[in-house]
């Protein structure tokens, strides 16, 4: 019967093995969301995998055996618990296929800050205050709401300049 196993791979071997085991007829699923990041002050749009170093193998182990797997060119081994490999449920895997590279996971793992958010200024004349992140102004500057004198005005400032305030833990 086939079920779902984890696998671990190896450093940033995911695809090669993603590939090698869909060559072998073994079904794997690799799940993964585009996000946007700031990278030497502009945005880049990167593919990052939700879980680095492991994927998600879907095989039936009396037909297939465990070293077959564990032997193909990128992964490392199936996880295992006790004696066995781990089984994954499969309306897990099927719940992350179903969101993966979802507009709102897309939005969750990104480091931008988003509309509404507040960011510290670290840089420059305004160095030290706290402002509202209104959006982006192209791919190196971002709209800030700032309030001074008790006005509140709208400042142009480039994504070095600032940084989002993290929400203290709970």
């Amino acid at each position: 019967m086939h079920k779902w196993y984890l696998a671990q791979c190896r450093p940033r071997e995911e695809e090669r093995a993603l590939q090698n085991l869909s060559n072998q007829g073994i079904d794997a699923f690799y799940p993964y969301a585009e996000v946007k990041k700031r990278q030497r002050n502009k945005l880049v749009t990167r593919v990052e995998a939700l879980f680095p170093g492991y994927l998600f193998v879907r095989a039936d182990l009396d037909i297939v055996s465990v070293t077959t797997i564990s032997s193909t060119r990128g992964v490392r081994s199936l996880v295992r618990f006790g004696g066995g490999p781990c089984v994954v449920p499969s309306h897990l895997v099927y719940d992350l296929m179903a969101h993966c590279d979802s507009d709102a996971l897309r939005e969750q793992l990104s480091d931008l800050p988003k509309a509404g958010e507040k960011v510290r200024i670290e840089q420059g004349p305004f160095s030290g205050l706290e402002a509202i992140y209104v959006q982006a102004d192209g791919d190196t500057r971002a709209i800030l709401l700032l309030t001074l004198l008790q006005k509140e005005t709208r400042t142009s400032f480039a994504n070095q300049e600032f940084s989002k305030v993290l929400k203290p833990a709970k």
